[in-house]
């Protein structure tokens, strides 16, 4: 590769690295406040919050497969930057709720429901811009974009911890402004006269064709059914049950809530420097994501027993270190399993598998808690997940292995 192309194809990959940070650091601001203000401001009951959770998640299980069907004909660039710009518009409407006194279940319900459709289809397209930016390691480069992505979730995490000091509205108006750059970084990195550009829009054989695709291929197909589950059990302990653990359980405010949500982040950030310092040394990744998974089982039953305070953030970091593993691993085997004229309709059926389990699994997580507390949702969800890692030991994923990309990093 000639080395002023190799050198363009650098810039852009870091053009791409900062629209994910931008992205992620309004999205950490959302991991906080949205939960933090349906547990704390609104003091909702559990069930409430479970369902204001899943009206978040519900909009990626119904639209995402036609999100990764539109990205495949799209010029990535420019119809991000579109799609950033229109998560403003939720937000605001959030911004005026807080500025004028009228934030209600409903208002949030509605926010939700709005945030996820976007959120949609942005997923396939971030993913799908990714391959065409970089050609070299991918292992490398997906964990880089997880590892920045994480990096800037954790200081939206940070921000949002000074909620009482900063004030709900200010913390609002930084997440509009994000978005915005988002925006503008991503369609930097991808300039109008390159990549794919704007075709025929998706129709129904298209947007199933994902599916059929993910069908064809016994491993991919496996691979699915394991993310599932781990969007089942995960999304429910993350989204539900923590926030309502951090005030029923250890009587906490909004800094303790976003604490543990850092040490969450950065045991993610850990397991993805691993990565980005091994590389494609790192091998069986199908066997690595089954163990991630039952370790996360191990760590739910440990904080079902109440473990002491001291105890709390070392547990939640482990926890997060196994996440990020299954995040990276799980997006390195779709990548290099699914066809190249597939991939982003390939990444929406991941995405799918991923969190279209989990408004199912916030939900129920809110009944359970509602019917018989924090602590045994916990021990309940744990188990769970112990169970379903000793099956999906049992499928292709196990001897899955990664493939890599050859070229110039």
């Amino acid at each position: 590769m000639p080395e002023g192309i190799e050198r363009a194809l650098v810039r852009r990959f870091r053009w791409y690295l900062s629209g994910i940070g931008a992205g992620a650091m309004a999205m950490g601001l959302q991991v906080v406040v949205f939960p933090w203000i349906l547990v704390g401001l609104l003091q909702e009951t559990p069930d409430r919050v479970g369902l204001a959770q899943m009206a978040v998640l519900v909009p990626s299980l119904l639209l995402i497969l036609l999100g990764g069907a539109i990205s495949d004909n799209r010029h990535l660039g420019t119809y991000l930057r579109s799609l950033f710009r229109i998560y403003t518009l939720p937000c605001g409407v959030l911004l005026w709720a807080a500025l004028t006194g009228r934030l209600t279940f409903p208002v949030l319900l509605l926010f939700g429901i709005c945030y996820g459709t976007v959120t949609a289809f942005v997923q396939p397209a971030r993913e799908g811009l990714l391959p065409q930016l970089y050609r070299g390691d991918l292992q490398r480069a997906v964990a880089q974009s997880t590892f920045v992505q994480f990096a800037a979730q954790g200081l939206g995490i940070l921000a949002a911890g000074q909620l009482d000091r900063i004030g709900l509205p200010l913390l609002l108006a930084a997440q509009i402004l994000m978005f915005l750059l988002a925006g503008s970084l991503f369609r930097r990195s991808q300039p109008a006269h390159e990549g794919r550009q704007a075709g025929v829009r998706g129709d129904r054989p298209r947007v199933r064709s994902g599916l059929a695709e993910v069908w064809r291929l016994p491993r991919l197909r496996a691979l699915m059914l394991v993310v599932a589950i781990t969007g089942f059990f995960g999304f429910g302990a993350y989204l539900v049950a923590i926030p309502l653990m951090v005030r029923e359980v250890y009587q906490g405010g909004s800094g303790l809530f976003a604490g543990v949500q850092l040490c969450f982040t950065l045991g993610v950030l850990a397991a993805n420097l691993l990565f980005m310092r091994r590389g494609a040394a790192l091998a069986r990744p199908g066997r690595r994501l089954i163990v991630s998974l039952f370790g996360r089982g191990v760590i739910l039953l440990a904080l079902a027993a109440h473990l002491p305070a001291w105890a709390l953030f070392p547990a939640v970091l482990v926890w997060g270190l196994f996440s990020g593993q299954a995040i990276t691993l799980g997006r390195v085997l779709t990548h290099t399993l699914a066809p190249e004229t597939h991939r982003s309709r390939v990444v929406s059926v991941y995405q799918l598998a991923f969190f279209g389990t989990a408004p199912v699994g916030a939900w129920l997580t809110g009944e359970v808690i509602a019917a018989a507390g924090v602590l045994p949702a916990l021990a309940l969800l744990g188990a769970g997940t112990l169970v379903a890692s000793a099956l999906a030991a049992l499928t292709p994923v196990w001897g899955a292995e990664s493939e890599t990309r050859p070229g110039p990093r």
